[in-house]
C-alpha cells in the first residue's frame, strides 16, 4: 500500500471521531462500504478537493457547487480493488443539502460470478478471548471442506445480522487467515459470535473428492501421557493399510463424537504426523480416547497389494541381551529367501500374539534393519521371544531362484590360527570353479552340521571375503573344520569355460634367490604364446606335483605378474622347480597369429660401447621395412644363437626402443653381435607400399657451411613438386653412394625438417654433396595439380627499399584476381629468369605474405625486378565472380583535410545503396584513372573502412578526387528491398539548442508509428533538401538514436529544420493492431495518476495481453492525448502502463487519464 493511502486512512478516522462536535451540513459526507452500511464521517472543508481513500471499500471526493447558501455537492463512488471484476458493483451519486435530498443512481456491472460457497461454518464463540474463525482451525476440524485458495470471505453474526451491525472491531477478516475478533478490542462488550463461509473456483464444487477412506485406528488411550495415534506408529503395528502421502485426516472419539465437543486441546492433528492429544495440555482432566482415519487416493483403494511373504523367521531368542531379529543375520542364516529391499515388516510372538500385546519396548522394527526387541528396555522382565517376516514384491516369489552352485570347497582346517576359506585362496587353488561375483556363500562343517550349530563365533562370512573362523575368538576350544559353496548365476554353469590351455613354461631354477616365472621374462622369451590378458594361471612342479604339497611358501601366483616363490621365504631348504601355464580366451588357439616378419636387421656391432639396434636408427636406415607399431621383436645372434644362451645382460628387448645391449653391463667380456626381426601386422606384408618419389632434389653444396637440403629451402625452389606430409626421406650422394658409406656425421636426416649435414661435426674434411628424395602417397602422383594461376603481378620495383611484392598491395591494387588462400607462389625476374639465378637474397617468398626482396639485404648491388603468381585452386578460375556492384559513391574532395570516404559516411549518405559486409573495394579519380597512377599515398582502402587519403601523407601537393564503388553478394542485387516506411515525422525545431529527433521522443508521440527495429534512417529538411546540401554538421543520424543536429556545432548560423522517416521490416506495414477497452483505474487527487499495466492486470486478468506493442494515453473527460496536454509523465511504456506525478507538474496537479493497449491481432481477442 502506498504511503499516502495509509495517510488519508488515519485522517478519516480522525475526522469520523471529530464529527460528532461539528453540525454543518458541508462538512458531512456520505460513506458507503462493501456491506453497503451507511456511517458518517468528515473530509475537510468542502472545497478541499483532498480525495479520502480506502482501498477494497470506497473513494470519496469534497467538490463545491459554488451555491450562495453553501450548499455541498457529494460523490461517492465504489472501488473494488480486491481483484473480484465479476463480482456485482453498486455505485451511488449522493446529493446532500440543507433540504437532506438524497439522490441515487443505482449501476450493476455485468458479469457471471463463482457460486460454489462453502456451508456456513462456526467453530468458536467468544467466550475466550474471543471468536477464532481461522482457516487453519476450520481446515482441520472440517476436512475437505474448504478450497486450497478462497476467493472470498463472508462473515455475519449466527443469527446472520452483517459485521457492521455489531460495531465490533474486526482483528483479521481475508482468504489467507480467516476471521478474527478479538474481546479485548472492543470498547464495549465482548464480540458477537460470528459464523464464516467461503467462496470457491466452481469447480471446487464439481469435481468429485477422494473417497478411499482407512479403517478407523486406534492403537493408544490416554491412560499414559495422552492419546498418541501418531502415522510412525500407526503404520509399523497396520502395515499396509496407510497409504504413502495421505490427503486429510479425520479424528473423532472411540465414541463417535467429535474432537470439537471433547474441549480437549488438540497438540497436532495433520498428514504429516497424525494425532496427538497430551494429558497435560488439558484444563480439565485428561484426553479424551480417540480413533482417526486417512483419506488416501482412489487408486490406494483399487490396487491390489503384494501377496508374496517371505516364511516366518525365527534365528534369536531372548536368553542373551534380547532378541536380535536383523536382517543381516537372518539373510546370512536364510540365504535367497528374503528379497533385496522388503515392502513391510510383519512381527508376532513365536506363539502368534502382536507385539501390542506384550507391552514390550521394541528397539527397532523396520525394513532396513529388520527387528531388535533388548531386556534392558523392558521395564519388567525380558523380551518375548519373537519371529518375524517381510512383505516382498510378487516377482520374488514368481521368479526362480539360481540353482548353480559351486562344488563344496575345504582349503583350510583348524589346526592353525582358524578355518580361512577365503575366496582369494579358493580362486587361487581352484581355478575357473567360482563365479566372479557369487550370489550367496553357504557354510557348514566338513560332516555336513549347520554353523549355528557349532556355537562358533565366526569372524567373516560373505561372497566379497568368504568364510573366515579364528580361534581366539572362541570361549571354549577352537573352530570346527568347516567347508563352503558359492551361488553363482544359472550362466555360470551353462557356459562352457576356456580350453585354451598355453604349453607348461619354465624359464627358471631356484639355484639362485629362486623360481621366478615372471609374465614379463615369459613374454620377452616366448613371443606370441602368451595372450595380452590371461584368464587363469595354474602352477606345478616340473615332475607334475601340486603347489600345495611342495609346502613351499609362494610370494606371487596370479595372471598379472605370474609365479614367484623366493628361497628366502621357506622355513625349509629352498623353493622347488616349478612350471607355469596360463588359460586364454579360446579365440587365441583359434586365431591364426601374425606371420608377417621384416628381414633379419644388424646395423651395429659390439666394437664399441655395445650393439645398438634401436627401432630409429634401423627405420632410418632401413626406410619402409619396418611396420609403425611392431607386435613382437625376436632376437639372436648374427650366427643363429639364442640370446639366453650368450649370457649376456640385455639392457633393452622390446617393441618400443628395439634392441641394446651394453658392453659395460657385462660381467665377462663384451656383448656378442646380435640382428633382430620385428613381427608386424600380416596386412604390412600384403599392403603394396607407395612407390610415389619425387624426382632426386639437390639445392645446395658442402662448399660453405655444410649441405643444407632442407623441406623449406627445396618447397621454396621447387613449387608444387613435393608433398606435404612425406612418408620417407631417402638420401644420398650426387654420385649415388650410400650415406653410410662416406662416414659422414648426419645432423638431420627426417620427413619433417629435410636433410642437413654440417662441415663442424666432421672428424675429417667436410661433409659430401647429397641429394635427397621423398615417399608420397601415389595420390600424390596420380592427382592432377590444380592449373589455375593467377596473371604474372608486378606492382613494384627495386629502385626504392627493395621489391615488394605482397598480397596486401596486390589484392588491393588488383581486386578480385588472388583467391583466398593461394597454394603456391611463384617468382621469377620481369625478364622470366629464376630467382636462385639472380643471386639475390630474398627476405619472404610464400603464400601468406608474398614477395620481398630487401636492397639492404644484398652483397652487390640491389634487388632485381620480380613479378609473381599464385596458384589457386581450379574453382577460383570456374566459379563465375560476384557482378554486383554498387553505383560510383564520391562524398568529399580533397579541399579540406584530404578525400574522405567512409562507409560509415556513404552509407549514412546513401541509405540501402551499400550491403552490410562487401566483398571488394574499386577506387579510381573522379575522372576514371587509377589510384597507382596517381602517386597519392592511400592511408586506408579495404571493406571494412572504406576509402581515406590524406593531404598531410602526400610528399607532393594534395590528394587526388576519388570515388569508389563496393562489390556486393549477387543477391543484394536481385533482393527487392523493404518498402515499409514511416511517415515523415518532425517533432522539434532548431529554435533551442538544435534539432532533435530522437527515437525516444518520436516513439513517446507517435506510440506504434516506428517498429521496434528499424533497418535505415532517412533525413531532409523540411522543405525536402537533403542534409549534405545544407553543409550542417550533423551529431547523430541513425537507427538506434535516431536524428540530432546542435546549433553549438554548426560554424555560422544554426541547424536547418529537419524531418526524419524509418524504414521498417515489410509486415511492420501489413500488421494489425487489436486495442484493449479502457482501463481507469486511479485519479490525479492523491500523488497523481497511477494506471500500472500490473494493477489493470489483477483488475482483468484476460483482458490484456501478454505482451503490449503499443499504449494510448487520453484525459477521461475530453480524450485529449497525454502528448497534448503539455503535462510531464513519469512512467510511459506499453510494457509498465502509465503514471502521472502531481510533484513533476508545474503548478497544477495531473488530469484524470485513462489508458488502452495496443496488442497484436493474433491469437489475442480484446
Amino acid at each position: 500500500m502506498r504511503p499516502e493511502i495509509v495517510q488519508h486512512q488515519e485522517e478519516s478516522r480522525a475526522h469520523c471521531t471529530s464529527i460528532r462536535s461539528h453540525n454543518r451540513s458541508e462538512d458531512l459526507i456520505l460513506v458507503l462500504n462493501s456491506t453497503q452500511t451507511l456511517s458518517h464521517a468528515s473530509d475537510g472543508p468542502a472545497n478541499s478537493g483532498v480525495p479520502w481513500r480506502m482501498p477494497c471499500e470506497l473513494q470519496c471526493w469534497a467538490v463545491s457547487t459554488g451555491s450562495t447558501r453553501g450548499r455541498c455537492a457529494i460523490l461517492v463512488e465504489l472501488y473494488y480493488l480486491c481483484n473480484l471484476p465479476q463480482l456485482s458493483i453498486t455505485l451511488i451519486a449522493v446529493l446532500l443539502c440543507e433540504t437532506h435530498v438524497l439522490v441515487a443512481q443505482r449501476h450493476t456491472l455485468r458479469g457471471a460470478p463463482p457460486k460454489c460457497l462453502t456451508p456456513w461454518l462456526d467453530r468458536d464463540n467468544p467466550s475466550g478471548t474471543g471468536d477464532w474463525e481461522t482457516l487453519t482451525d476450520l481446515r482441520r476440524e472440517n476436512p475437505g471442506k474448504i478450497c486450497k485458495n478462497p476467493l472470498q470471505i463472508q462473515v455475519q453474526t449466527t443469527s446472520g445480522a452483517s459485521v457492521a451491525s455489531t460495531g465490533n472491531v474486526i482483528a483479521v477478516s481475508d482468504t489467507n487467515t480467516g476471521f478474527v475478533c478479538k474481546n479485548k478490542d472492543q470498547t464495549k462488550g465482548s464480540c458477537k459470535d460470528f459464523r464464516v463461509r467461503f467462496l470457491c473456483p466452481d469447480t471446487f464444487c464439481t469435481v468429485t473428492p477422494p473417497k478411499c477412506w482407512t479403517p478407523w485406528l486406534d492403537r493408544d488411550n490416554p491412560s499414559g501421557t495422552g492419546d498418541w495415534e501418531t502415522l510412525t506408529d500407526l503404520r509399523r503395528e497396520n502395515p499396509g493399510k496407510i497409504c504413502k502421502n495421505p490427503l486429510q485426516i479425520q479424528v473423532q472419539t472411540t465414541s463417535g463424537a467429535s474432537v470439537a465437543s471433547t474441549g480437549n486441546v488438540i497438540a497436532v492433528s495433520d498428514t504429516n504426523t497424525g494425532f496427538v492429544c497430551k494429558n497435560k495440555d488439558q484444563t480439565k482432566g485428561s484426553c479424551k480416547d480417540f480413533r482417526v482415519r486417512f483419506l488416501c487416493p482412489d487408486t490406494f483403494c483399487t490396487v491390489t497389494p503384494p501377496k508374496c511373504w517371505t516364511p516366518w523367521l525365527d534365528r534369536d531368542n531372548p536368553s542373551g541381551t534380547g532378541d536380535w531379529e536383523t536382517l543381516t543375520d537372518l539373510r546370512r542364516e536364510n540365504p535367497g529367501k528374503i528379497c533385496k529391499n522388503p515392502l513391510q515388516i510383519q512381527v508376532q510372538t513365536t506363539s502368534g500374539a502382536s507385539v501390542a500385546s506384550t507391552g514390550n519396548v521394541i528397539a527397532v522394527s523396520d525394513t532396513n534393519t529388520g527387528f531388535v526387541c533388548k531386556n534392558k528396555d523392558q521395564t519388567k522382565g525380558s523380551c518375548k521371544d519373537f519371529r518375524v517376516r517381510f512383505l516382498c514384491p510378487d516377482t520374488f516369489c514368481t521368479v526362480t531362484p539360481p540353482k548353480c552352485w559351486t562344488p563344496w570347497l575345504d582349503r583350510d582346517n583348524p589346526s592353525g590360527t582358524g578355518d580361512w576359506e577365503t575366496l582369494t585362496d579358493l580362486r587361487r587353488e581352484n581355478p575357473g570353479k567360482i563365479c566372479k561375483n557369487p550370489l550367496q556363500i553357504q557354510v557348514q562343517t566338513t560332516s555336513g552340521a549347520s554353523v549355528a550349530s557349532t556355537g562358533n563365533v565366526i569372524a567373516v562370512s560373505d561372497t566379497n571375503t568368504g568364510f573366515v573362523c579364528k580361534n581366539k575368538d572362541q570361549t571354549k576350544g577352537s573352530c570346527k573344520d568347516f567347508r563352503v559353496r558359492f551361488l553363482c548365476p544359472d550362466t555360470f554353469c551353462t557356459v562352457t569355460p576356456p580350453k585354451c590351455w598355453t604349453p607348461w613354461l619354465d624359464r627358471d631354477n631356484p639355484s639362485g634367490t629362486g623360481d621366478w616365472e615372471t609374465l614379463t621374462d615369459l613374454r620377452r622369451e616366448n613371443p606370441g604364446k602368451i595372450c595380452k590378458n590371461p584368464l587363469q594361471i595354474q602352477v606345478q612342479t616340473t615332475s607334475g606335483a601340486s603347489v600345495a604339497s611342495t609346502g613351499n611358501v609362494i610370494a606371487v601366483s596370479d595372471t598379472n605378474t605370474g609365479f614367484v616363490c623366493k628361497n628366502k621365504d621357506q622355513t625349509k631348504g629352498s623353493c622347488k622347480d616349478f612350471r607355469v601355464r596360463f588359460l586364454c580366451p579360446d579365440t587365441f588357439c583359434t586365431v591364426t597369429p601374425p606371420k608377417c616378419w621384416t628381414p633379419w636387421l644388424d646395423r651395429d656391432n659390439p666394437s664399441g660401447t655395445g650393439d645398438w639396434e634401436t627401432l630409429t636408427d634401423l627405420r632410418r636406415e632401413n626406410p619402409g621395412k619396418i611396420c609403425k607399431n611392431p607386435l613382437q621383436i625376436q632376437v639372436q645372434t648374427t650366427s643363429g644363437a639364442s640370446v639366453a644362451s650368450t649370457g649376456n645382460v640385455i639392457a633393452v628387448s622390446d617393441t618400443n626402443t628395439g634392441f641394446v645391449c651394453k658392453n659395460k653391463d657385462q660381467t665377462k667380456g663384451s656383448c656378442k653381435d646380435f640382428r633382430v626381426r620385428f613381427l608386424c601386422p600380416d596386412t604390412f606384408c600384403t599392403v603394396t607400399p607407395p612407390k610415389c618419389w619425387t624426382p632426386w632434389l639437390d639445392r645446395d653444396n658442402p662448399s660453405g657451411t655444410g649441405d643444407w637440403e632442407t623441406l623449406t629451402d627445396l618447397r621454396r625452389e621447387n613449387p608444387g613438386k613435393i608433398c606435404k606430409n612425406p612418408l620417407q626421406i631417402q638420401v644420398q650422394t650426387t654420385s649415388g653412394a650410400s650415406v653410410a658409406s662416406t662416414g659422414n656425421v648426419i645432423a638431420v636426416s627426417d620427413t619433417n625438417t629435410g636433410f642437413v649435414c654440417k662441415n663442424k661435426d666432421q672428424t675429417k674434411g667436410s661433409c659430401k654433396d647429397f641429394r635427397v628424395r621423398f615417399l608420397c602417397p601415389d595420390t600424390f602422383c596420380t592427382v592432377t595439380p590444380p592449373k589455375c594461376w593467377t596473371p604474372w603481378l608486378d606492382r613494384d620495383n627495386p629502385s626504392g627499399t627493395g621489391d615488394w611484392e605482397t598480397l596486401t598491395d596486390l589484392r588491393r591494387e588488383n581486386p578480385g584476381k588472388i583467391c583466398k588462400n593461394p597454394l603456391q607462389i611463384q617468382v621469377q625476374t620481369t625478364s622470366g629468369a629464376s630467382v636462385a639465378s639472380t643471386g639475390n637474397v630474398i627476405a619472404v617468398s610464400d603464400t601468406n605474405t608474398g614477395f620481398v626482396c630487401k636492397n639492404k639485404d644484398q652483397t652487390k648491388g640491389s634487388c632485381k625486378d620480380f613479378r609473381v603468381r599464385f596458384l589457386c585452386p581450379d574453382t577460383f578460375c570456374t566459379v563465375t565472380p560476384p557482378k554486383c556492384w554498387t553505383p560510383w559513391l564520391d562524398r568529399d574532395n580533397p579541399s579540406g583535410t584530404g578525400d574522405w570516404e567512409t562507409l560509415t559516411d556513404l552509407r549514412r549518405e546513401n541509405p540501402g545503396k551499400i550491403c552490410k559486409n562487401p566483398l571488394q573495394i574499386q577506387v579510381q579519380t573522379t575522372s576514371g584513372a587509377s589510384v597507382a597512377s596517381t602517386g597519392n599515398v592511400i592511408a586506408v582502402s579495404d571493406t571494412n573502412t572504406g576509402f581515406v587519403c590524406k593531404n598531410k601523407d602526400q610528399t607532393k601537393g594534395s590528394c587526388k578526387d576519388f570515388r569508389v564503388r563496393f562489390l556486393c553478394p549477387d543477391t543484394f542485387c536481385t533482393v527487392t528491398p523493404p518498402k515499409c516506411w514511416t511517415p515523415w515525422l518532425d517533432r522539434d525545431n532548431p529554435s533551442g539548442t538544435g534539432d532533435w529527433e530522437t527515437l525516444t521522443d518520436l516513439r513517446r508521440e507517435n506510440p506504434g508509428k516506428i517498429c521496434k527495429n528499424p533497418l535505415q534512417i532517412q533525413v531532409q529538411t523540411t522543405s525536402g533538401a537533403s542534409v549534405a546540401s545544407t553543409g550542417n554538421v550533423i551529431a547523430v543520424s541513425d537507427t538506434n538514436t535516431g536524428f540530432i543536429c546542435k546549433n553549438s556545432d554548426q560554424a555560422g548560423g544554426s541547424c536547418k529544420d529537419y524531418r526524419v522517416r524509418f524504414q521498417c521490416p515489410s509486415d511492420f506495414c501489413t500488421q494489425t493492431v487489436c486495442w484493449t477497452k479502457w482501463y481507469d483505474r486511479d485519479n490525479p487527487c492523491g500523488t497523481g495518476d497511477w494506471e500500472y499495466l500490473s494493477d489493470m492486470r489483477k483488475q482483468d486478468p484476460k483482458g490484456i495481453c501478454d505482451n503490449p506493442l503499443y499504449i494510448d494515453v487520453v484525459t477521461t473527460d475530453t480524450n485529449t492525448p497525454f502528448t497534448s496536454t503539455g503535462q510531464t509523465h513519469y512512467v510511459y511504456s506499453p510494457t509498465q502502463g502509465f503514471v502521472c506525478r502531481n510533484q513533476d507538474q508545474a503548478g497544477y496537479r495531473c488530469h484524470d487519464y485513462k489508458v488502452r493497449f495496443g496488442c497484436p491481432c493474433n491469437g489475442f481477442s480484446p
